[in-house]
C-alpha cells in the first residue's frame, strides 16, 4: 500500500482553540470550508465542538454533512445559491448570510424562525456585502422578517498585516454603520483575532488559525503532517538528465529518490526545487513536478534507503516558509490535499 499520508493531529485542534481564546473573549465561530481545510470537517466539528459557539461553510452539502455530526449553529457563508435552498435552510436550521437583495426575494415563503440572518456589509473588500448605502434600507427590511437573530458582518481584505491602514478603515466603516444597533456583530477573522483586538465585537471567525500553518508565531500549532517514503534510488552520472522536458542536469554524480506523491494529491505544481526532509536532514527535488512522483536530489548521500521515510512538511515546519518555494500559501498547501491521500487521525 502506498504510504503516502496526512497525519492529522487532533488534539492541537483544540490546542489552537485555546490559544485563540488568551487573545479574544468573543464567541469563536469555527470555519470548516473545503472539509476543514482538507483535514476533514466531520472530524474537526467533532473534535472541537465543545469549544466553540458555531461553525460555518460555504456550500449547502458541506452543512447537510456537517448536520450529522453537530447540532451547533451552522452558517452558509455566501448564503443561499438560489432562493429554493430555503428550504433546507429551514429544515436543517442553517444560519445563513444575506450579502445581495435578491437573496431576500420571496424569503417570507420560508419558515426561518430558527435561523440567524447575518447582514453582510461591505466595508472596502468589494467582493460580496452590502453596500453601505443600501444597509439601512435593507436592514428595515430583514427586520420585518421573523428570524431567531440577526447577525451584522463584515469581512476584513487585509488583517494580516499588523497596523494595515486599510483594514483600520474597514473597522471604523464598521464601527460607524453599526453604532448603536443592537445586534450582535461580527468582524474578525483569523489575522485580526492576533493583530486587531478592536475588531473582535461579538463573534470572531477563525480558520487558518485552528489548524496552524500560518500565525504560528502567536503560539498555534500545525495540525497537520504530510509525508510519504522513497520507493526508488537511482545512481545518476553528471550531465544526466532528470525527469519530464530533461529541465534538471545533474552537476555532480549523485542518488536520485522517487517518492510516490505529486500534483494529483494536492500539490502545487512546480518547475523550481523545492525543499524535503529525510533522516532529519534537508533535500532538494529534482526537475518538474509530475503527477503521481516527484524526484529528490539526494547528492552522494548513500544512507538513504528505500522505505525511509520523506517529510513534506511536519508539525513543527514552517509552512509559510514551504508555501514561498512553491510560489503559493498556506491555504493551498493544506486545503487542496487530494482525497487520495490516506488519513490517519492521532488523538
Amino acid at each position: 500500500m502506498r504510504k503516502t499520508e496526512l497525519k492529522i493531529n487532533l488534539s492541537n485542534l483544540i490546542y489552537n482553540i485555546e490559544v485563540i481564546k488568551r487573545f479574544t473573549k468573543a464567541d469563536i465561530q469555527a470555519v470548516v470550508k473545503a472539509n476543514s481545510y482538507g483535514l476533514s470537517a466531520s472530524e474537526v466539528a467533532k473534535t472541537i465542538n465543545d469549544y466553540v459557539e458555531s461553525f460555518s461553510v460555504i456550500t449547502l452539502d458541506e452543512a447537510i454533512e456537517l448536520r450529522k455530526h453537530t447540532d451547533k449553529p451552522i452558517l452558509l457563508l455566501q448564503g443561499v445559491h438560489e432562493i429554493d435552498d430555503y428550504q433546507i435552510v429551514q429544515e436543517l436550521c442553517f444560519d445563513f448570510v444575506v450579502h445581495s437583495n435578491w437573496q431576500l426575494e420571496n424569503i417570507t415563503n420560508f419558515n426561518l424562525e430558527e435561523s440567524r440572518l447575518w447582514l453582510k456589509i461591505n466595508t472596502g473588500m468589494n467582493r460580496l456585502g452590502l453596500d453601505l448605502v443600501d444597509f439601512q434600507t435593507v436592514l428595515q427590511n430583514i427586520e420585518k422578517i421573523k428570524l431567531k437573530e440577526i447577525v451584522l458582518m463584515s469581512h476584513l481584505a487585509a488583517s494580516s498585516i499588523k497596523n494595515d491602514k486599510q483594514t483600520k478603515e474597514q473597522i471604523e466603516a464598521f464601527n460607524d454603520i453599526t453604532n448603536n444597533i443592537n445586534y450582535r456583530k461580527s468582524l474578525a477573522n483569523s489575522g485580526a483575532i492576533f493583530n486587531f483586538p478592536e475588531s473582535h465585537n461579538d463573534i470572531v471567525r477563525p480558520g487558518i488559525a485552528i489548524y496552524g500553518g500560518k500565525y504560528n508565531e502567536f503560539g498555534t500549532k500545525n495540525v497537520s503532517s504530510l509525508s510519504t517514503e522513497i520507493i526508488s534510488i537511482r545512481p545518476i552520472k553528471a550531465g544526466t538528465k532528470v525527469g519530464y522536458d530533461g529541465s534538471w542536469v545533474a552537476k555532480d554524480d549523485c542518488f536520485i529518490g522517487s517518492i510516490p506523491i505529486g500534483y494529483a494529491d494536492g500539490l502545487p505544481y512546480f518547475k523550481e526545487p523545492i525543499t524535503v526532509i529525510i533522516k532529519g536532514k534537508e533535500f532538494k527535488t529534482a526537475g518538474k513536478a509530475n503527477m503521481d512522483l516527484l524526484m529528490i536530489n539526494l547528492g552522494d548521500d548513500d544512507t538513504i534507503e528505500i522505505g525511509d521515510s520523506v517529510q513534506i512538511w511536519d508539525f513543527d515546519s514552517d509552512l509559510s516558509k514551504l508555501s514561498e518555494e512553491f510560489n503559493t500559501i498556506t491555504y493551498n498547501l493544506l486545503a487542496n490535499i487530494s482525497g487520495r491521500v490516506s488519513k490517519n487521525y492521532l488523538e
